[in-house]
């Protein structure tokens, strides 16, 4: 990984409110991820916010921030295999990319046969005094504490899909997680997880990076790493070491980077060698046991 290279931010997101008030997405089943308030988070106290805003080479965008109330967005398939899978939109640990990250990949996923769960996860605006650097190196201290909410709000969004199993007509041993950009960097910290209940059977970063210098085992769940060459914000050699660091501790991963798509390509098509990638991505999911029919076991 070059850490001297430039970063540029994907998404940002001022600390003034956003501006522009949104259509409202489609109503979906909505679930609490806390029982009580968010561990960690206590004095975050800002209103939620959403807004469209409109990136060049991905469009028009939803965008939510000031999540204090961590919840997962349900959308299931009119028949369930079995596999369910957590989504984590990007949105640079600042503010999510709640549509063309988030509803979108759900919607797929959802005609493939399998149940989604978009991860509203915490993220709030820059503080006042707070940067975030110019390299991914300083990026990922800076950081480092946004990050471990993340990945905690994802962990509990396992454990609690698998309590619901019966009700969702999923397979345990079927959970996976997708994380796109920002979200992509906390996937692979789930992945990486120990305790058998919050780990993923499967994970899906998508033009991310690993910012933590933990390494996966022979045992780790296996990968589906995309990312573009043509990406001007996370450059695709971080994925490629997201890819050799699976390969050297001899666990499953597979690779691909496509010659253009550019950063943030998600699941819309934009004329680029990108819009095969979802393609690829259910072959993967394929060989992996993962679109054959199971209703699953509590």
């Amino acid at each position: 990984m070059h850490r001297s290279k430039k970063f540029a931010l994907v998404l940002t997101v001022s600390a003034s409110p956003l501006l522009a008030a949104a259509e409202s997405p489609p109503a979906h089943d909505v679930m609490r991820l806390w029982s009580g308030q968010a561990p960690g988070t206590e004095n975050w106290l800002a209103p939620e916010e959403e807004a469209d805003v409109t990136l060049p080479g991905v469009g028009k965008i939803h965008v939510i921030t000031n999540v204090t109330v961590p919840t997962l967005t349900v959308v299931r398939p009119a028949q369930a295999n079995g596999t369910a899978i957590v989504v984590l939109p990007g949105g640079s640990f600042r503010a999510l990319a709640w549509d063309v990250d988030g509803l979108e990949t759900a919607q797929w996923l959802a005609s493939t046969g399998i149940t989604a769960f978009v991860l509203k996860y915490r993220v709030r605006p820059p503080q006042k005094g707070e940067t975030f650097g110019g390299t991914l190196q300083e990026f990922a201290t800076a950081t480092r504490t946004r990050r471990a909410i993340t990945v905690a709000d994802a962990k509990q969004a396992i454990r609690l899909i698998r309590s619901r199993a019966r009700q969702y007509g999923i397979d345990r041993n079927r959970v996976g997680i997708i994380g796109f950009s920002a979200g992509a960097m906390a996937s692979v910290e789930v992945a990486l997880g120990k305790t058998d209940d919050a780990r993923p059977n499967f994970a899906v970063p998508m033009y991310g990076a690993a910012l933590t210098d933990e390494l996966p085992d022979k045992n780790s769940p296996p990968l589906f790493v995309g990312a573009a060459q043509d990406d001007p914000q996370l450059p695709a050699s971080n994925s490629a070491e997201i890819f050799q660091r699976w390969t050297k501790a001899g666990a499953s991963a597979e690779l691909h980077i496509f010659e253009r798509g550019g950063h943030g390509f998600g699941f819309r098509r934009h004329g680029s060698t990108s819009d095969a990638w979802p393609t690829a991505f259910r072959t993967w999911l394929t060989t992996h046991g993962l679109m054959q029919s199971n209703p699953g076991a509590p």
